[in-house]
């Protein structure tokens, strides 16, 4: 347990720096949730919660976070190593185990792509969401296959809100998270530490692993980093990493 504590530290500060070859994509989330933070109230359900990472962010604006996720998700690709789920209930997205209107807010972050029925968790948010209740959702556009063979779509800001409109949600905003430079300087250092480094880690050849990180490691948060200040200076964002939707189920008796 002492070891498992140890290698959890030392992974967060690693995935918390730019030498981590994700680490503009996880920042321009967070960022895009931290605007969405006066929407989140309530009793959270989180959809597709995985580690909880967002927890200590929603903390102060809820009364109760509870997390979801599913079981097959969660054996294959969040219980090994150092960083074990944080999930209160076991179950499937599309027919969530919680009555009609429960939930003030729901957060469903990178969970869409996920799913091969995105249209019923749409509909199971809006049955579960209380009138006035807000949904907050993240998705991508450009990024590379994960967690496969569960990977099924990427999503345009005019798909996510046909999703939304579909189940009677109403859209508040729709946002990118990046611009064409953010996607480019992102892929360049997965592409990097992917190819030079990763495939060391996995068979097991720690010298040549640690010798490729001196070259990996460098590129990694120069490209993240300048990608982030062409990003600020020339923000093009018809080509994007994600978007995130903030949606609201109306009251009663009122339309979208």
């Amino acid at each position: 347990m002492a070891r498992l504590t140890w290698r959890a530290r030392i992974n967060r500060i690693w995935e918390s720096s730019w030498f981590f070859s994700e680490n503009l994509e996880r920042r321009l989330l967070e960022r895009s949730l931290r605007q969405a933070l006066p929407y989140a109230h309530g009793n959270l359900l989180d959809l597709g919660c995985g580690h909880k990472p967002y927890a200590p962010l929603f903390r102060q604006h809820v009364h109760q976070h509870l997390g979801l996720d599913y079981p097959v998700t969660v054996s294959q690709h969040m219980s090994s190593g150092y960083r074990l789920p944080d999930v209160d209930i076991y179950a499937s997205g599309e027919a969530l185990p919680l009555e009609d209107n429960w939930a003030d807010t729901v957060l469903c972050t990178q969970v869409l792509e996920h799913t091969p029925e995105p249209s019923q968790i749409l509909a199971e948010i809006a049955r579960v969401l209380k009138p006035g209740g807000h949904l907050i959702l993240t998705a991508p556009l450009a990024w590379g296959l994960h967690q496969e063979p569960h990977d099924y779509y990427r999503y345009t800001r005019h798909g996510l809100a046909h999703l939304a409109q579909k189940h009677g949600l109403a859209v508040e905003y729709i946002q990118p998270r990046g611009g064409i430079w953010a996607v480019l300087g992102q892929a360049w250092s997965t592409y990097v530490y992917d190819t030079y480094s990763r495939p060391l880690r996995r068979r097991g050849k720690r010298a040549a692993f640690a010798l490729s990180l001196l070259l990996t490691l460098p590129l990694c948060a120069l490209s993240q980093l300048l990608a982030l200040g062409l990003d600020r200076l020339q923000p093009l964002s018809y080509n994007t990493l994600g978007y995130i939707m903030v949606a609201t189920k109306p009251q009663e008796g009122l339309g979208p």
